[in-house]
């Protein structure tokens, strides 16, 4: 590679270190989303994990900025936080941890406690007791499980959960009651013939959370559904014929419960591994067409699908690992019922609270999202596919039902199906195919934004004065005034085939949202250090009036909804999200490349913290190594306010949306997107032309 004479940070910027046959930039990834493989063994290999700490994204900003300073380029300060209090309640989507729960289950069994559990029922049984009971229901000895008794037993770490026990069975309960108003659920759970152990423990977890609102049914898997590709009929085949072969052998099961005409949920337990059939030593995988294959399967037969791994079992000791199982079970049982139903929690709550300076008939009735689903996730580098399925999926603010309607090309035109519950469409989608809008990229444009009028239009005309939430992120590629250059409230249109939209638009707020393009936001920082002694008798009052000793740099990445002050005459708002829980709890001003000054609590081997005549904790100054594990970065959204109604606040409507990031019944943390644009994840995987092309099959991954 022939490249120019100096390379430093300022010669790039300047583009002197280009030739004429050689361009040299800079790239930057934020977070640690979409890692190839690639990165993964370069981690392994070299030891260099992804992510940089807060204090060294600051020392590269100011020196970046300290380059680009005399080419007038200056940094930007102007945004200004958004007072936004969201009640952060989890609920719903807690999880609960071994010993209450598999107590609880034990109680269950034993007593018939109608629910009602007795706060750490464990502790009060000795190990032949509890032995007895694990073998008695699930064929488990006390000895088998990982750590034992341990395992089973509270402390400073694993908490008694009664009382959040409690409260997930009565959110559960609530949450089927309004979704599934006068219907009961079917729950299916097929196993493989060794594991009915699992299957047991699923069956009873299950019952204690959902109580009478789930029907449940276990069932052995059908033969040749899941297994190597070696070991299964057609192994010579391509993909797609491999996958018939598949959904044939589920055929006679997915008929069974398409004539029950109820709601339908399945969760399939298959190993991730099976014996070589040859009888060597070396495992096979499941064949890559097996899940994709059960899920439309059964998605055609109207059901929703997840898939859970068997019981994982240490190496050494090959013992039970039952606490990652049972988290896991928990977190497969909410994804599959909840995410599968579209559900997020207090809608009309959110609603209310944060657009409460407007008149509650002048409120949202309904919100709308409205995307497109690529096979790849995120926001596309280059140019679109034309394989992809323009989506809008709607919320009801007062039911908080969810239904979805998408477009696709039938015949020499398109076709705009009608609004249908989330589960119901999601057999739909299964069965679709081919996935396109259009062979020509102009056409596809066209076809694109008469969905966006039809979806928009008719939400209008019924008076919802609908809050419509478009992500941008790949969209923009199909309506060109999703584009900064472009975007004007005052002046919405659609191609030259529909112009000056927002007059027919009025009672509808349009809400853009982009999502991996948005900047982070460093605050700089330092700790003050005293210097003190165990002899010191000097009050906390009285040192703080002195000038510190030391000042130690620090950093942290800010948190909440920031308004971007930029002005223009767009009527068009700019805000930045960033979740309030940060994916990591690493201590502040670490570095990855050089050694950083920290405070330990601890001077001496002793356990109890020292403290000096004053009664003020002493703690040591001392260099801690640089970090170099991996290093989580948030995602900021972006949330762009264009099309409002008079009464509107921006900022108002721009802390709605953000609330929509939280309050999912199966999902505790902050998503990257807002509901229901959160929910495009559960369409992707119903896509059979995404999961199953021949010899392009993507592994799906287990809970």
């Amino acid at each position: 590679m022939n490249i120019g004479p100096s390379c430093d940070g300022q010669e790039i910027a300047l583009g002197l270190a280009s030739t004429d046959s050689c361009e040299v930039l800079l790239t930057y990834r934020n977070g640690l989303q979409n890692n190839s493989e690639d990165d993964e063994e370069t981690s392994e290999k070299y030891g260099i994990e992804t992510g940089v700490p807060e204090i060294d994204k600051l020392d590269a900003f100011e020196a970046i900025a300290k380059i680009l300073k005399p080419l007038g380029i200056e940094i930007f300060n102007g945004y200004t936080k958004i007072p936004s209090k969201h009640n952060l309640d989890d609920t719903a989507s807690r999880m609960i941890n071994l010993p209450t729960l598999l107590g609880g289950v034990l109680e269950a069994l034993e007593t018939n406690t109608n629910l009602e559990f007795t706060p750490k029922y464990l502790d009060q049984l000795n190990d032949k007791q509890i032995d007895d009971l694990l073998s008695k229901y699930f064929n488990i000895r006390l000895e088998g499980i990982d750590w034992g008794r341990k395992a089973l037993q509270f402390s400073q770490r694993t908490k008694n959960q009664t009382d959040e026990l409690q409260g997930i069975i009565q959110a559960n309960q609530t949450a089927m009651q309004r979704l599934y108003l006068n219907e009961q659920p079917l729950l299916f759970i097929f196993y493989e013939a060794h594991l009915q152990t699992e299957a047991k423990l699923l069956q009873k977890v299950t019952q204690i959370l959902w109580g009478d609102t789930l029907e449940i049914e276990i069932n052995r898997l059908p033969e040749d559904t899941h297994g190597s590709q070696e070991a299964l009929p057609g192994e010579e085949l391509k993909a797609k014929e491999r996958s018939r072969k598949r959904i044939e052998a589920w055929e006679s099961t997915a008929q069974q419960i398409k004539k029950l005409n109820q709601p339908t949920f399945c969760l399939v337990m298959a190993r991730k591994f099976y014996p070589d059939p040859t009888g060597q030593k070396t495992a096979k995988p499941d064949d890559k067409v097996n899940k994709p294959s059960t899920r439309k399967a059964l998605a055609m037969a109207g059901a929703g699908v997840q898939f859970l791994l068997p019981i994982a079992k240490t190496r050494k000791t090959n013992r039970l690992k039952l606490a990652d199982f049972f988290h896991r079970m928990q977190s497969a049982l909410k994804d599959l019922i909840f995410a599968h139903s579209g559900c997020i929690d207090d809608i009309k709550e959110k609603v209310d609270k944060y657009l409460q300076n407007i008149p509650p008939e002048a409120r949202p009735k309904e919100i709308i999202a409205i995307t497109i689903v690529r096979k790849q996730r995120g926001r596309a580098r280059e140019k679109i596919e034309n394989t992809f399925l323009p989506i809008a999926i709607r919320l009801n603010v007062d039911t908080g039902k969810c239904e979805f309607c998408c477009a696709y090309e039938k015949g020499n035109g398109i076709d705009i199906s009608p609004w249908t519950s989330f589960p119901d469409a999601l057999a739909f989608i299964s069965q679709l195919t081919p996935i396109k809008l259009a062979d020509k990229d102009e056409v596809r444009k066209t076809r694109f934004m008469k969905f966006v009028k039809q979806i928009v239009s008719n939400s209008v005309e019924e008076k919802a004065q609908p809050l419509v939430l478009i992500d941008s992120s790949n969209c923009v590629q199909l309506w060109s005034w999703l584009k900064d250059v472009e975007i004007n409230a005052n002046q919405i249109n659609l191609g030259q085939q529909y112009e000056h939209m927002q007059d027919e638009w009025q009672g509808a707020r349009i809400i853009r949202i982009r999502q991996e393009l948005a900047p982070g936001i460093i605050e700089k920082k330092a700790r003050h250090i005293i210097e003190t002694s165990v002899e010191d008798t000097r009050t906390k009052e009285e040192l703080k009036k002195l000038p510190p000793a030391l000042e130690i740099p620090s950093a942290s990445s800010a948190t909440g909804l920031f308004r971007l002050s930029a002005t223009n005459k767009t009527r068009c708002v700019a805000y930045l999200s960033v979740a309030r829980e940060l994916p990591h709890q690493y201590s502040r001003g670490q570095s990855c490349y050089r050694p950083t000054y920290t405070l330990v609590k601890k001077i001496d081997d002793s356990k109890e913290p020292i403290y000096n005549k004053a009664g003020l904790q002493v703690h040591q100054l001392t260099k801690q190594a640089p970090f170099v594990a991996r290093w989580p970065t948030a995602n900021p959204l972006e949330i762009v306010v264009t099309l409002r109604q008079p009464e509107d606040n921006p900022d108002d409507l721009a802390a709605l949306v953000e609330s929509l990031r939280y309050g999912f019944g199966h999902y505790s943390d902050w998503t990257a997107l807002p509901a229901p644009l959160f929910f495009e994840r559960v369409v992707r995987d119903y896509i059979s032309d995404f999961a199953i092309k021949d010899e392009d099959v993507e592994a799906e991954s287990d809970l």
